[in-house]
């Protein structure tokens, strides 16, 4: 986003701007939590000055029934499947990653005490 301020936007970039064309952390479903995600989801929504090209850009990678994966891209999240989630889809992945990141946790001690 050249000429915008990243401390407001993020790291979200154009094509062809410095940093390449993959999502920033908080994009990424994979990574982030809950807020990270909101807060994604606002910046693209209310303050992004080219969410248009973004959509667009989206609509030309994506042009037929299927969508992005694990990502939120023009202000949309989609889940591993491709599905649009909504606030309680976004609620729903982030209580499941918490879960399974407290069980990995959990193993990880384990086996360094039984170790």
């Amino acid at each position: 986003m050249s000429g915008v301020d990243p401390e407001r936007f993020g790291t979200c970039h154009r094509p062809g701007d410095q940093g390449g064309d993959e999502p920033p952390e908080s994009w990424d479903l994979d990574n982030g939590d809950l807020r990270s995600w909101m807060r994604a989801q606002h910046a693209c929504l209310e303050l992004c000055p080219v969410l248009r090209e973004c959509t667009a850009r989206r609509d030309r990678l994506y042009p037929r029934a299927e969508n992005p994966l694990a990502v939120i891209w023009a202000g949309v999240a989609y889940g591993d499947t491709g599905q649009v989630l909504d606030h309680r889809g976004l609620r729903r992945r982030a209580a499941t990653q918490h879960g399974r990141n407290a069980r990995n946790e959990e193993t990880t001690n384990a086996q360094s005490l039984a170790g």
